[in-house]
């Protein structure tokens, strides 16, 4: 039982990472990718309340699975949390409001608020879970920083279509390989048998985006397309990376003495959930046309 609690939990955490990090690095480059700004929001409008329910329900599995250990944690990056969940509220006090009025200054004040909460959420998973690794936290931002932010720019590519947002990938991706891995590699140096082969899979997956994403100019749009989404999944699959870290430095906890009934209870639920969020992707899966209720 130990091993599904842990399983679930981690599948939870790499959810939210994989789905959320698409939205939240949107708005980390919303300024960057060279569309009407209510278009470009578009590409997130159906997806960002949905990737949300991930963090929560990894929070609740935590709190209902393995309470000494979220008391451990919480005590460990607490300064990291304190920062991100307030730029979480900015973030989507941006996308919700700067819709609801026509004035530039208003639009433009909340695409700031849209701008910073996202990087604020980028950068605290960073500090968290380079605080895991051993303190870090500010290198291990400059990684999620550069995941969070390719893993955007590829599905901002997908939703879009556009060469700006191509263009944008392909610098992150060169970034990424250039500092974001030395950094992870140096972040968790106090662990470097655990933390080398997560760094190398981190490696191999971003070259994997950088080759997907240099196709030559003027290809058939379908094998476009086709390549676009084969970027998308190695930026997902380079993103995983960072709860894949975590989980190898969460400290030894037991299972809660009431866990059977929650894993009893979110275990038949779960496969709900991934079938309504492929759904809700395979909807949504077209080109953004005109922008959306944000």
């Amino acid at each position: 039982m130990d091993t599904f609690a842990f399983c679930l939990l981690g599948f939870f955490l790499v959810g939210y990472f994989v789905l959320a990090g698409a939205d939240i690095g949107v708005g980390m480059l919303l300024p960057f990718l060279d569309r009407e700004r209510r278009l470009t929001i578009a590409a997130i409008a159906p997806f960002f309340l949905g990737n949300e329910v991930w963090l929560v329900g990894s929070a609740g599995l935590l709190t209902a699975l393995f309470p000494v250990l979220e008391a451990d944690l919480f005590g460990r990056v607490w300064g990291a949390l304190s920062v991100l969940v307030p730029a979480w509220i900015l973030r989507d006090m941006g996308l919700w409001l700067r819709g609801r009025r026509t004035e530039r200054t208003w639009r433009t004040a909340w695409d700031g608020a849209i701008v910073a909460g996202s990087w604020g959420v980028a950068a605290s998973w960073g500090v968290a879970v380079g605080a895991l690794l051993g303190g870090g936290g500010p290198l291990f931002a400059v990684t999620t920083c550069g995941l969070f932010a390719l893993h955007g720019a590829v599905f901002a590519t997908v939703r879009l279509g556009t060469e700006t947002a191509r263009a944008v990938a392909r610098w992150i991706v060169r970034a990424a390989l250039l500092v974001g891995v030395p950094c992870a590699v140096g972040a968790g140096a106090d662990d470097l048998a655990a933390t080398v082969p997560v760094a190398a899979l981190l490696a191999a997956a971003l070259a994997g985006v950088w080759m997907a994403l240099a196709r030559p100019a003027g290809g058939q749009a379908r094998n476009g397309r086709a390549r676009d989404g084969l970027a998308l999944a190695a930026s997902a699959l380079a993103i995983t990376t960072v709860p894949v870290l975590a989980g190898l430095n969460l400290p030894d906890a037991d299972l809660a003495h009431e866990a059977a009934l929650t894993l009893a209870v979110v275990g038949p639920v779960t496969p709900l959930l991934v079938a309504a969020q492929a759904w809700m992707w395979w909807t949504f899966r077209g080109r953004v046309e005109e922008p959306s209720y944000l």
